[in-house]
This record gives C-alpha cells, structure tokens and sequence, in this order.
C-alpha cells in the first residue's frame, strides 16, 4: 500500500470527502509525523507502532576504492516497534 491507496481507501470509506480531500489529510498527517521526528521527539499511535528516533554512533569502515580506512560519522535514524495488535494481525 502507498500514500495513493491510502488516499483512495479514504476516499472510498467516507463519501463526504473528495479524493484531493483525502490525500490533503493523509500528505498532512504524514507531514506531523515527520516533524516530530525531526524534533527528536516520539511518534506513539496506539494499536498500530511507535516511531523513534535514534542516534547511530560513527563507526570506521573501508573505502572500497582504495582500501583505506575512513570513519563514517555517525547519524540520526528512524526506529519503528509495532504495537503487539499489529504484530498479532
């Protein structure tokens, strides 16, 4: 499933809403979602995950090229854990 069979889902479940109407509510749902994380902070929807952000340390690794050893800086990452209602569908 995309953001578009999403959209079309919504659309199909409440008439009142038009399709543009839809996708409006899902780009601006999807839009708090990401913000938050941005911030740093925890995204909780119950009965369906957590999303969370979480540091990776730098790490040394191997340029491929040359064979010599680099550092990979370390980075911000997106962490989801579903909800034990939606691991048990």
């Amino acid at each position: 499933m995309n953001k578009s069979d999403l959209s079309k889902r919504i659309h199909e479940v409440h008439g009142g809403l038009s399709y543009v109407e839809s996708q409006k509510i899902v780009d601006f749902i999807l839009e708090v979602i990401k913000s938050r994380l941005a911030r740093g902070e925890k995204v909780l929807l119950s009965g369906f995950g957590c999303f969370n952000v979480m540091r990776r340390k730098a790490k040394k690794g191997v340029n491929p090229r040359t064979g010599e050893p680099v550092i990979i800086p370390g980075r911000n990452s997106i962490k989801f854990k579903p909800s034990k209602r939606l691991k048990s569908v």
